[in-house]
């Protein structure tokens, strides 16, 4: 949720967004930021969530590549990841889809 790596500002962050346009589409939205433990958008209110809990999601969605998160353990866990910040680099998996 943060606006970059490793700080907990959140303005003018693009995972905001992503986030809106994931919910007029109707997903059920988590998401795990070690940086930003709350949030209120578009009338949600939102807290953290474990890494672990990609598990259980139909998709996880990097946005913002901290340095905190395990990504080889994401990529195992997760059903699909959409990596728009190339924090995957060098990971090989059909379950990755970068943009």
């Amino acid at each position: 949720m943060a606006y970059k790596r490793d700080i907990a500002d959140m303005r003018e962050s693009p995972a905001l967004d992503v986030m809106l346009l994931l919910k007029r589409r109707g997903a059920v939205l988590t998401y795990s930021d070690p940086y930003v433990s709350g949030l209120r958008v578009d009338g949600m209110d939102l807290e953290s969530v474990p890494e672990e809990s990609a598990a259980a999601a139909d998709c996880a969605v990097i946005v913002t590549d901290h340095s905190a998160f395990d990504y080889q353990a994401l990529v195992r866990r997760a059903c699909l990841v959409v990596d728009t910040r190339n924090a995957l680099k060098g990971f090989n998996s059909n379950k990755i889809v970068r943009l």
